[in-house]
């Protein structure tokens, strides 16, 4: 008895081994009939029915409404065609511009297919052309060697163009600008610049950039923070002598922050000088108008400074027409009291 047991024992774990892998078995068995299936399904049906196919075009979409809201002309080229590969990406029609996806012949089952996703993505990019150049492109009807045609005359060489933008840059300054609106203009220089100069991408380094490419981005961005600072106007000078002392300077977007902190700092600070100001001239004026008995009476003009001041917009200074009011009656008091 005590050696049958073992044999027993070794019978039920083999059928139990044997048993789980029959299990195993047929799980795998069942994914990759799983597998098949779904090639099969795949591979019948039609890629014009397939949304993952490049082939597949919307039935809400139409050769006739514009992709994006810029305009081609001859300055633009860089802006516009990066709305563009992102309009064409977003429907998954870069292959077609960016000769991935050949023509196929007539008696090819996709040449129809093919036909129609270039007709629309055609009339896409002529709907986004200006008048002059719409004209000397328009019997193109291939996407990739239309797309091609504008690269090679608007893109390469424009070397004039960048010596603009650089001119422009140097010779931006806040003048009359809000904070917000004076960073606008020269990052869309910038934006310009990027587009004809960019700083191509690591493709060895992993982690640390060897190669120098990270301190060249990190130099550029260096010179955009100089370049916003020395724009301001100098009102703004204490900060930016603090911000040029920092070692390393701050990256442009947290220069940013905090101009447009000091900003709203110095917009509080001429309201409540507007304020003070016009409050002092009200009293002077009260005061020299009760001591000499002269001048209108008092209720009319400070309801005409009060009126003045209606209207007038937070973080500005006294309008001109309170200044009228102001320098009038204080004329008139000084009057009074030399008389």
């Amino acid at each position: 008895m005590a050696e049958e047991n073992p044999e027993g024992f070794n019978r039920s774990s083999s059928g139990a081994q044997l048993g789980s892998m029959d299990v195993h078995q047929i799980a795998s068995f069942l994914n990759q009939l799983s597998t098949l299936q779904a090639q099969i399904s795949k591979a019948g049906s039609s890629p014009i029915s397939d949304p993952a196919s490049p082939y597949f075009i919307h039935p809400g979409e139409s050769p006739g409404s514009p992709l994006i809201s810029i305009t081609l002309n001859t300055n633009n080229y860089h802006s516009w065609s990066r709305a563009m590969l992102l309009a064409l990406k977003s429907k998954n029609k870069l292959k077609f511009i960016d000769g991935s996806i050949k023509k196929p012949d007539p008696t090819d089952a996709l040449f129809e297919a093919w036909e129609r996703c270039n007709t629309f993505i055609v009339s896409w990019i002529n709907l986004s052309l200006s008048s002059e150049i719409s004209e000397s492109v328009i019997w193109n009807n291939v996407a990739s060697d239309l797309w091609r045609d504008l690269e090679h005359r608007y893109c390469q060489g424009d070397w004039f163009r960048v010596a603009e933008l650089e001119e422009e840059m140097y010779q931006m300054r806040q003048g009359e600008l809000i904070i917000t609106t004076y960073f606008t203009k020269l990052k869309a220089i910038w934006e310009q610049l990027n587009g004809f100069r960019p700083i191509p991408n690591c493709v060895m380094c992993t982690e640390d950039c060897k190669c120098g490419l990270a301190k060249m981005r990190e130099y550029r961005e260096e010179s955009y923070t100089v370049r916003f600072l020395r724009g301001l106007n100098e009102q703004y000078s204490t900060v930016r002598s603090h911000i040029m002392l920092m070692n390393p300077i701050l990256d442009i977007n947290t220069t940013f922050s905090l101009l447009t902190q000091q900003e709203r700092q110095f917009g509080n600070l001429d309201l409540i000088d507007s304020k003070t100001l016009l409050n002092n001239a009200r009293i002077n004026y009260l005061d020299g108008s009760r001591n000499r008995g002269r001048g209108r009476d008092e209720t009319e003009v400070v309801g005409q400074m009060e009126e003045a001041e209606v209207g007038a917009p937070r973080c500005s200074a006294p309008s001109a027409e309170k200044w009228d009011i102001l320098w009038t009656h204080a004329t008139k008091s000084m009057d009074c009291l030399h008389t």
